[in-house]
């Protein structure tokens, strides 16, 4: 090709405007196939301005010809511009280090204290899947009221939280907040590795928040890094990242993991009381999988319909125990209003025998079959109980003697945090949130007993089966249970025998 002049008129020479070369793709790639060279497409993710490196991603497509496209499936949010803790969603514990809930967010330190070995932690009981090809994403909306003293930690995102003072993080991803300044974290089972201090975009200077300014924080998780973004200057910019180590699959060792936040004074007893988070709000979505099917029916799809946990005990969805194939019958027993009586199933299925004495008075409920919902951990996987409806029939077991015909009626409690119907709920803002069960009442499954009922015919129900059109949900740690109330005058003897099992599936 010869020289490119500006004006280029001869056959072999580029022409040039204003130092612009002047280019014509193949306009027939039919006919001249091998003259059609190939583009590669990036998009700009992040211009680089803080970490001074630009972030460029190449789109995918595959071997059919579709491009993948990544879309935001969101699984929860919530504003903390209240002035009452949603005991349903959100837990809260700490040791001196006490906090405040105002229409303007929950605000941290609020009894202004220094004391060192003291600190707070608040979450979601609810857990959210992470799944290694796709983006998790949290986002937090908080604010500052000072830089941060020496001995404060305060630490932001997706973690399993501490259960003893300081409510250190067991394993997740998270913004970290101290004397040092801002940074990320990614923590395997207990290991930490922190990114380095976020730069301004000189790369030399720590970037600091502004006091009293709300940010939004923005957390990335995928198998491959983990990247950590705020809102400055009108966009949202990367303050950087940590790649997942060599080896491990994910950057921490959880399948699920809850929003949280804790606020820490360790070290020493801190140099400023006065200093304070107020966290307003978080999202948490997951990006890429379109769900055609309901997250409940892809999660039973993986993990297997009325199938355990894994790191979960099998044997806790159907009470009873099998021997030669055949699953035991229990032992007969007075159900308990404030606990769960010895015999009585903890499963989501099985068979209960009632014994109809005085021991449970008439109008009184008691528990006839109780469940605990695994708890999440970094080696159980932190799944809501997702439960759809409940089956249920009876039967005279033996002859029923003394008292009169009576009607038992069925609800079910779900959401305390100990095995009780007494289960109280804290106050807004108290140490250890515990929840009182809530009630869903079965109209549909009521039972009808004749005194002079034979042994061996079924009790009289409209129903057998209880189906929701809305399903109830239990958290990770939070028990259902099945409960019955009777009226009349309860038999002094005999024995009611039940089959039950909840429609359910984790999610």
């Amino acid at each position: 090709m010869g020289v490119a002049t500006k004006n280029g008129v001869n056959a072999d020479e580029a022409s040039v405007t204003d130092k612009q070369l002047h280019v014509r793709l193949e306009t027939d790639p039919y006919t001249n196939p091998n003259n059609v060279g190939a583009i590669a497409i990036y998009s700009e993710n992040d211009s680089g301005d803080y970490t001074a490196e630009k972030v460029f991603r190449s789109p995918e497509t595959d071997d059919d010809y579709r491009l993948r496209v990544a879309n935001d499936t969101l699984l929860d949010y919530d504003s903390f511009r209240t002035t009452i803790q949603n005991t349903s969603k959100h837990t809260f514990t700490f040791t001196t280090l006490a906090a405040t809930m105002t229409s303007a967010g929950i605000t941290t330190n609020s009894g202004s204290i220094n004391t060192q070995n003291t600190g707070l932690t608040f979450g979601t009981f609810a857990m959210f899947p992470i799944h290694p090809t796709q983006t998790t994403a949290v986002e937090i909306s908080c604010s500052f009221t000072a830089q941060p003293a020496a001995n404060v930690v305060v630490d932001y995102g997706l973690f399993q939280r501490g259960a003893t003072t300081a409510f250190a993080p067991l394993d997740g991803v998270y913004f970290r907040v101290n004397s040092g300044g801002v940074q990320g974290v990614i923590n395997s089972n207990g290991v930490e590795i922190l990114s380095s201090i976020f730069k301004l975009s000189d790369g030399v200077t720590n970037w600091t928040y502004t006091n009293n300014t709300n940010y939004r924080f923005l957390i990335q998780v995928t198998n491959l890094r983990t990247t950590f973004w705020v809102n400055l200057d009108d966009s949202i910019v990367k303050l950087g990242e940590i790649n997942t180590p060599v080896g491990n699959p994910m950057p921490f060792l959880s399948q699920s993991l809850p929003f949280s936040f804790r606020h820490a004074i360790v070290g020493g007893t801190s140099g400023d009381s006065t200093f304070r988070v107020i966290f307003t709000d978080y999202k948490v979505s997951t990006r890429g999988t379109i769900y055609a099917d309901s997250l409940g029916t892809v999660q039973s799809r993986m993990l297997g319909t009325y199938q355990a946990l894994t790191g979960a005990t099998p044997a806790a969805l159907i009470a009873g125990t099998v021997t030669t194939g055949t699953l035991v019958k229990p032992t007969a027993a007075v159900p308990l209003n404030a606990s769960l009586a010895a015999n009585l199933p903890n499963s989501l299925g099985g068979r209960i025998l009632e014994q109809l004495t005085a021991g449970l008075a008439a109008n009184t409920d008691g528990i006839y079959a109780s469940y605990i919902v695994p708890a999440g951990s970094s080696t159980v996987q932190g799944k809501r109980l997702k439960v759809t409806g409940l089956k249920l029939s009876g039967f005279v077991s033996t002859v029923v003697v003394g008292g009169t015909a009576c009607q038992t009626e069925w609800y079910i409690a779900f959401g305390h945090t100990a095995d009780s119907l007494q289960t109280p709920e804290t106050a807004s803002m108290a140490t250890a949130t515990t929840k009182a069960p809530r009630r869903i009442m079965l109209p549909e499954l009521t039972t009808t007993m004749a005194l002079t009922q034979a042994a061996n015919t079924l009790l009289v129900q409209p129903s057998y089966v209880a189906k929701f059109d809305n399903p109830i949900y239990v958290n990770p740690g939070e028990r259902i249970a099945l409960v019955g109330n009777k009226t009349g005058t309860v038999p002094t003897s005999g024995i009611l025998s039940y089959v039950y099992q909840f429609d359910y599936t984790w999610e």
